[in-house]
Formats: C-alpha cells, structure tokens, sequence
C-alpha cells in the first residue's frame, strides 16, 4: 500500500511462480497486479500508524492471508511508488504533484 498525505492505494501483487511466493522479488515476469478495497480497521491502523510517526508518505507492505486477514510487516517512508503506478495503473504520480501542490486530500 501506498499512502500519500490522506490518500491511501492498496495494490495486491499476485503470482503463481513458486520463488516469487517465498521472495516477490526474485520473478517480476509472474505478477499479475490488483487495486484492492482494504478493511476498514486496516485503514484505521494505517492512518494511526502515519500519524503516530509524522509521516507524511509511507510505502506499507502487507500479506494478506487466504482468510482475508492483513498483517503488516513494515512501513518504508522513502520507499519506492512509481513501478506501482505504471503496472497497476493507480493515480500515484497525480497524487504525488497534488501533495506538492499543496492539495492533499
């Protein structure tokens, strides 16, 4: 997921490659990406956890378990966003130059 200023793009990355289940990124050529609606608590979580660390962008990285439940592993406040943008076709550039721009919501 990626959250910029209150804005926040949930992205699933899907894949059928065997090393790209234990290690996403050992086979890029597998995924297949998704926008995803997040759970109201996940989004809860994530806005308190942005807050609590005065972040204003944030790439959060999550497994979402065969039954539905998101765990997060970590926050990576400079990591990258633009791969996503390009492969799952989410408004993150837009929302970047909106941020600048002073236009955060």
């Amino acid at each position: 997921m990626t959250v910029i200023g209150e804005r926040m793009f949930p992205v699933a990355i899907h894949t059928d490659s065997e090393a790209a289940r234990l290690d996403w990124r050992t086979d890029y050529q597998s995924h297949r990406y998704a926008v995803v609606d997040m759970p109201p608590e996940v989004e809860k979580g994530v806005r308190q956890l942005m807050d609590e660390l005065g972040l204003f962008f944030g790439a959060l990285d999550f497994a979402v378990t065969p039954d539905g439940r998101w765990v997060f592993f970590e926050v990576n406040p400079n990591g990258q966003w633009h791969w996503l943008a390009v492969r799952a076709g989410v408004p993150l550039v837009e929302a970047m130059a909106d941020a600048l721009q002073g236009d955060t919501a």
